[in-house]
Order: C-alpha cells, then sequence, then structure tokens
C-alpha cells in the first residue's frame, strides 16, 4: 500500500496499472502526505526533498515517470506483472469483471461486438475492455521485470 504525493501523479496512475494500491490526492503534499500515510500504514513516495530521510518514504530521483516507476518497483521489490490491470488508475477502486450484455448501452457497438467480458470499476464505474493499448502497458511493464 502506497500514498504518492502531488507532484507523482502520472506514477501513482502507472502503480495502479501494476494492481498496486495507491492513492493519490493532488491537494496533499509534504508532511500532511507522511502523516496520512501513516496513518493508513502506506508508504509515502515523495519528491519533497524535506521528507527523504524519513524510514516509511521512497524518495523519487528522477522526473521521468519510467525511471520513477522503475526505482519504486525496484526498491519495493514489487512484481510490476502480478495483478496487472485488475485496479481502476483513475480512482484506485479493484475492477470487476461483467458481462457484456449487462454493459451493453455503456460500450461502443464495435467493443460489444467483440469483447465477451469487460471490467467495471468498483469505484467509479468506468468500464475497462482488452483492446491494443493494453497490450502495449503489459509490454512495458515486462520490460521493466527484466530490466
Amino acid at each position: 500500500m502506497l500514498s504518492a504525493d502531488r507532484t507523482l501523479g502520472r506514477l501513482a496512475r502507472w502503480l495502479r496499472l501494476c494492481g498496486l494500491d495507491v492513492t493519490f490526492d493532488p491537494a496533499i503534499g509534504g508532511a500532511d502526505l507522511l502523516h496520512q500515510a501513516r496513518r493508513e500504514g502506506r508508504i509515502a513516495l515523495t519528491r519533497d526533498k524535506r521528507l527523504r530521510t524519513a524510514k516509511d518514504v521512497v524518495f523519487v530521483e528522477s522526473g521521468l515517470v519510467r525511471e520513477q516507476l522503475a526505482q519504486v518497483l525496484t526498491q519495493l521489490h514489487l512484481d510490476p506483472s502480478a495483478a496487472a490491470l485488475t485496479r481502476c488508475p483513475r480512482c484506485n477502486s479493484v475492477l470487476q469483471s461483467v458481462q457484456r450484455e449487462t454493459v451493453m448501452t455503456r460500450v461502443p457497438p464495435f467493443v460489444y461486438a467483440s469483447h465477451e467480458v469487460l471490467s467495471e470499476c468498483a469505484g467509479c464505474g468506468h468500464l475497462y475492455w482488452p483492446a491494443t493499448h493494453c497490450r502495449r502497458i503489459l509490454a512495458e511493464l515486462a520490460a521493466l521485470s527484466h530490466a
């Protein structure tokens, strides 16, 4: 369980794509982030140099999201593909499989025709399906695993 500070929104999204539980609130940073993370039993991810010596903080070195992702996964010994694409990258909720008939009016006709099972976010209701971008995401995560 992780908490990302306001400067790490893209990293939070990518970690969620890895299936990791990552809170992110763009209004919270610094000491407030650290206090909230500690209350929730999370590790804080930050670029705030004032927090870098805290034992329950991962100080993220790079400004580039790929390097940030590689650093966090390596430093915390996390497998980026173990639970990939099981969380909503928008709100962090767990995705649930749904039959296409139940969401027929909420997806484009080509999606309905070509996918038997879709995923729905339990939190925000957003729908997901295995489109071509999923293959690219999984390839990116696989490349991180072998780096």
